[in-house]
């Protein structure tokens, strides 16, 4: 009698519970992973069985999929909102990087004065790959020098966690930038790997609500040039001003700036289906964590600051170090008011609705260590899934893109409904003759 096959990450991919981690490549001790762009713009783990042994830790480690035994044991009594000892907004002291931030820059000041000071080795980071077309990478930097790469948000999938193997060699501490899907499945690496587990991780959350299949690059991109491009930013805020504009930028140096509404109407289009079934937008397994300052009074506006929560006695001491140091200045915000400004009550209505929305489809639910309250209203969730489930359905990118178009015109027209007669003269003018 054969001995039964495990499962593995090829089993989470077909059920669309990826969220392209890069924790399945760190598992693999013999290179049979690689990640694979559909059509939609999902970024998924491929294995090749000719090298793959079956081992099923790919399997083990997704959280995509499951929670592991840490992971359960640590899901506090409020899992939408987690442990907050402190809460407090500011910015970075270094006007540079304030400036290059997309916010206030706090994350990236935090990691200046960890390496500068020699407080860690390295810092795992997320990068926007320079490519034609861009896309989301990580990078390890070793110095303060390097950290500018990493400034911005990329509302995109990114394998952070493939970076792991790396870190085996490295001594000292290291500190990781991720959201709640990596440090979820870092976690569940941690529980496989004792060398990991064993290794001083400081873990600088970022707040999030959803990425963005990597096609959506393309199409932001299409809105401003047909030319090749080979920077993208999802937001500048010095263009011209906090929360920030998308900006292009082709192989030639030419530079565009295009309005923020064009990423915040194709959001949904673009939504991966993983993304609707996660609970965790304040990243409640982080250290520190960080995000836009929404509902808290007194923010600056224009210039943008960063919202900081910090989690564990460990995450309390980083800012006071770094607040002693003057590399940060922050003050203290309300807690109720920053949790209020996230839309937490809205997420967990939401976060229902897609469960359930999901498990009428027939499809595998994420093994959470907690019962969502079952919603009997989801037709629009389930509209959202569903379309999330067609991006790979397209032929090609350019049938996907085109398609893109149509639903971001009709998005623009209904926009334009509210606008004063001459803003909709000159809209219906650009759409004649894009």
């Amino acid at each position: 009698m054969s001995k039964p096959k495990k499962l593995d990450i090829t089993q989470v991919v077909e059920n669309h519970l990826c969220h392209s981690c890069g924790a399945c490549f760190a598992s693999c001790g013999h290179d049979s992973i690689g990640f694979v762009e559909s059509v939609g713009g999902y970024y998924a783990p491929k294995i090749d069985y000719d090298s793959c042994t079956n081992c099923g830790l790919c399997f083990d480690v997704c959280s995509g999929d499951h929670f592991g035994e840490t992971l359960q044991e640590l899901v506090p009594e409020d899992p939408f909102v987690g442990y907050i000892r402190t809460c407090e907004v500011g910015v970075a002291s270094n006007e540079e990087i304030f400036k290059n931030s997309q916010s206030g820059g706090v994350t990236t000041a935090l990691l200046a004065q960890l390496l500068d000071s020699g407080a860690i080795e390295v810092a795992l980071v997320a990068v926007m790959r320079e490519d034609t077309p861009p896309r989301g990478d990580f990078a390890l930097v070793r110095s303060s020098e390097e950290l500018h790469a990493s400034q911005k948000s990329k509302y995109t999938p990114i394998p952070l966690l493939s970076a792991i193997p790396e870190l085996k060699n490295i001594n000292g501490p290291i500190a990781i930038v991720g959201l709640s899907c990596h440090f979820h499945s870092l976690q569940n690496l941690c529980d496989v790997y004792k060398w990991l587990a064993k290794k001083e991780i400081i873990k600088i959350g970022l707040i999030c609500d959803r990425v963005m299949t990597a096609s959506a690059i393309d199409f932001i991109g299409l809105q401003a040039t047909h030319e090749p491009i080979k920077n993208f930013a999802f937001r500048d805020k010095q263009k011209p001003t906090y929360p920030g504009n998308p900006t292009v930028t082709t192989t030639n140096d030419t530079e565009y700036i295009l309005d923020k509404s064009v990423r915040m109407e194709m959001k949904d289009f673009f939504t991966p289906a993983r993304c609707r079934l996660c609970f965790d937008k304040l990243n409640i397994f982080a250290d520190v964590v960080m995000g836009d300052p929404h509902g808290v009074d007194g923010v600056d506006k224009k210039g943008g600051e960063t919202l900081v929560l910090t989690r564990t006695q460990k995450g309390v001491e980083l800012i006071e170090k770094a607040k002693a140091a003057r590399s940060i200045v922050l003050r203290d915000a309300d807690k109720q008011s920053a949790i209020k400004g996230q839309k937490i009550e809205t997420k967990k209505k939401e976060w229902n609705a897609y469960v359930s929305a999901w498990k009428e489809m027939g499809r595998k639910v994420p093994n959470y260590p907690f019962t969502p309250q079952l919603s009997d209203s989801y037709e629009n969730e389930k509209k959202h899934l569903a379309h999330a489930l067609s991006l790979d359905e397209y032929s090609s990118r350019d049938e996907l893109l085109a398609d893109a178009q149509k639903y971001y015109n009709k998005k623009k027209l209904k926009r334009a409904m509210k606008m004063p007669l001459v803003k909709i003269k000159n809209l219906v003018r650009k759409l004649i003759k894009g």
